[in-house]
């Protein structure tokens, strides 16, 4: 079916991928072409300059460092432009200078930018995740959603060619609403079947007397599709369970090899975040596709748009 306006729906027609020209950055290039080329959309490639920084006995030779620098970083952007036109993306590249999250911030805003895309090869850790501060601080303050492609997501492109679905995990809180008409869109779009998945704990499973919780839990996630004041095909609507929600919803989306999963998140920090960002990330950094994050304000009883431990 079809959205019953066509405001409510989320519109990705002008994308903008930040590049360092890592490993990380060109998976996510390969990505944001991709992901052009599904949504007929035009292509922002962005690199934040950074000079070469030299003690004060080398600034006969500082000059022509950057210079040397500056000319390199022009050459790169320059041929990845031509390569995503020669893909058939209409782009547009462009060199910033100073900080680098808020020159990509800046950007996004100035552009209108409606979808960022970035890489990271964040690793995470048995207790605390070590995640890439300026993909972390983009992720959390971008007005637009940001999908990330993380290190074992080594195809993302195939990824996001395949029949796959696009899978939206959600723990029920209200903002979820808000993110499910992105995974809506994506879907729409993609032409690919939606899946809302809630993760129940591992302590369940075995419970007799509480057999009836899944189908408690798609009646739940079916109205929370009807309730979204989204119009689409209905989605497949599934509970799994989990010791460790992140590790539920990546083997769900290996499963099913997932084209994509939306979280929602929200606007806090790292330090300060509780753990369900924490799971945000962990899911990133997992999952075998990209993954596609809204941030959305903070409330004093708020809770994000991933499902709970």
């Amino acid at each position: 079916m079809s959205p019953t306006a066509n405001d409510i729906m989320p519109s990705f027609d002008r994308l903008l991928v930040a590049t360092d020209f890592s490993a990380a950055s060109h998976a996510a290039y390969q990505t944001a072409v991709d992901t052009c080329i599904a949504l007929r959309a035009s292509l922002l490639i962005l690199h934040v300059f950074q000079p070469a920084k030299t003690v004060a006995a080398e600034r006969e030779e500082q000059g022509q460092e950057a210079k040397d620098h500056l000319d390199a970083c022009q050459g790169a952007l320059e041929a990845l432009r031509r390569q995503a036109m020669q893909a058939g993306v209409d782009c547009e590249a462009i060199l910033g200078r100073g900080n680098t999250t808020a020159t990509i911030l800046e950007t996004i805003s100035r552009k209108k930018i409606n979808l960022a895309i970035m890489g990271t090869s964040a690793l995470h850790g048995l207790e605390r995740i070590v995640f890439d501060s300026t993909t972390e601080a983009v992720l959390r303050q971008a007005p637009c959603p940001v999908l990330t492609v993380g290190p074992r997501a080594m195809n993302p492109e195939k990824a996001l060619q395949s029949n796959g679905p696009v899978i939206f995990a959600t723990d029920f809180h209200f903002i979820t609403i808000h993110a499910l008409r992105f995974a809506a869109c994506f879907s729409q779009l993609t032409l690919s079947p939606l899946h809302c998945l809630h993760v129940m704990p591992r302590t369940l499973e075995a419970c007799t007397q509480c057999r009836v919780v899944p189908d408690i839990m798609s009646e739940a996630l079916q109205q929370l599709a009807a309730e979204s004041g989204v119009v689409f095909e209905d989605p497949i609507c599934a509970t799994t369970y989990g010791s460790e929600v992140s590790y539920a919803v990546v083997e769900y989306a290996k499963q099913h090899k997932a084209k994509l999963i939306v979280l929602g998140v929200r606007k806090a920090s790292l330090a300060d975040s509780h753990a369900p960002l924490h799971i945000a990330y962990r899911i990133i950094t997992e999952a075998g596709c990209p993954v596609l994050t809204m941030a959305f304000a903070s409330q004093p009883e708020a809770m994000i748009a991933v499902p709970r431990r």
